[in-house]
């Protein structure tokens, strides 16, 4: 009984701490196994990076590049999300997701002055907390199949929630988004299975916001209105047994996203704003009760991307993250 009183404290100081994507399926809609009839799923997962490139041109009429962080930059990413999902049928359930983010930035951005030259102008900012939010459902299609557990579908709608400080900073994205999502869970044998999903995200356009130029001036912001490419992508997770009791687990990770060009107002590409990352990783995870209860786990590990254009890039990311189900 105290064994269990302390597993389940440690479970909730872990799952209300700062978490990312990649294990147990999709980081939007969840896992393919959904979440018993009248149970609670908690999960949070916690990913941080010191980058060590970033998208930048040296020369300004020349096509941005992954270069490593030049002198004076930084970037220190923190995001973690905490999911809530409730089974509301044995094939059902359905849960909402908060993203909480901490931003330390210091880089630079050409900008073009009067006289048709160009100057670096330095940006610098500290900004912090919770993005949109996102609300989804899960249904199960196929379940105790001999080889897949599960194979389901799951659809979430993201509400455009955070404030304009934060979407000017790139925490929320001030769209409405939608996501559709395609989700199996493979038991290949006793010590090997396999949970994957593939996804694909409508992105909406970005509501009009409104910022202070450099001479204090209200305007609107240059993004304002702009039409957010959509993406797609994949999260493929080994799950291997360390023990016939299923405690001890190691986890190769394979996440990938690819995103397709902005447009501004007027329908037009915006250049240079197709972005993607292809990244590898392994967890270690340690579940309490072993496969009795195969959503009560505890997990660390990290991910390095294999190949990637995105604003900022770290050679290796951490993450720590808890599951647990009441």
């Amino acid at each position: 009984m105290i064994k269990k009183v302390w597993i389940s404290g440690l479970t909730l100081f872990f799952v209300f701490v700062p978490s990312v994507r990649v294990y147990a399926g999709d980081p939007i809609i969840g896992c393919p196994l959904g979440v018993e009839k009248g149970k609670v799923w908690l999960f949070s997962r916690t990913l941080y990076i010191k980058a060590t490139k970033a998208y930048w041109n040296e020369i300004p009429t020349e096509s941005p590049i992954m270069a490593n962080m030049p002198e004076g930059w930084h970037a220190k990413i923190l995001k973690s999300s905490y999911r809530t999902e409730f089974g509301v049928t044995d094939r059902l359930s359905l849960g909402v997701l908060l993203a909480y983010w901490n931003k330390d930035i210091a880089k630079e951005v050409w900008k073009k002055k009067p006289d048709n030259t160009w100057m670096k102008k330095p940006v610098s900012y500290y900004a912090y907390g919770f993005g949109d939010i996102w609300t989804m459902g899960l249904f199960k299609l196929v379940k105790e199949h001999p080889i897949f557990e599960a194979i389901s579908v799951g659809l979430g709608y993201k509400w455009d929630a955070a404030d304009n400080t934060l979407v000017v900073h790139g925490i929320g994205t001030g769209s409405k988004d939608a996501r559709l999502a395609f989700l199996t869970h493979d038991n290949i044998n006793k010590r090997i299975h396999l949970c994957t999903s593939f996804w694909y995200e409508y992105r909406g356009k970005i509501r009009d916001i409104e910022v202070k130029n450099d001479q204090g001036q209200i305007v609107e912001w240059e993004k304002s209105g702009r039409d957010i490419g959509d993406a797609f992508g994949y999260n493929i997770n080994a799950e291997l047994h360390l023990d016939k009791d299923g405690h001890y687990q190691i986890v190769p990770t394979f996440v990938g996203w690819q995103k397709f060009a902005d447009k501004d107002k007027d329908g037009n590409q915006v250049k240079n704003s197709e972005f993607y990352d292809y990244s590898a990783g392994l967890m270690f995870v340690y579940l309490p009760y072993g496969e009795e209860c195969d959503h009560c786990k505890f997990m660390i590990g990290g991910k390095t991307p294999i190949k990637s254009v995105n604003s900022f890039s770290a050679l290796f990311s951490l993450q720590i993250g808890a599951m647990w189900t009441f």
